[in-house]
């Protein structure tokens, strides 16, 4: 994913959340990080999506259905993250969104 498409995709899923809809904000982090071509993304362009999915301020204290979706999306994209860079920062984004999920 070029990296234009994904400051397209954050800069939407931003706009969803100041608009109040949690629900399609949540279902474009889905598409997202579902999409094959996120993988060809950067590194640091995959973490920085990825970081402001898990620190995402204002979100519900209880997980939706399509809060849910969109954080098992993660997990996948993460834990790639992780075997390819073996980054501390990004094993603690891993273990965040695990405790998270519960």
């Amino acid at each position: 994913m070029q990296s234009q498409q994904m400051i397209q995709a954050l800069a939407q899923i931003t706009s969803d959340f100041r608009r109040g809809d949690v629900d399609a904000a949540y279902e474009g982090y889905r598409d997202l990080f579902s999409n094959p071509a996120f993988a060809q993304g950067s590194a640091e362009d995959r973490r920085h999506a990825l970081r402001q999915l898990v620190h995402t301020q204002g979100a519900p204290a209880q997980f939706t259905r399509t809060m849910r979706v969109a954080h098992d999306a993660a997990v996948g994209p993460i834990q790639a993250l992780v075997a390819e860079t073996d980054d501390a920062g990004d094993r603690e984004l891993l273990k965040t969104l695990k405790q998270r999920l519960g």
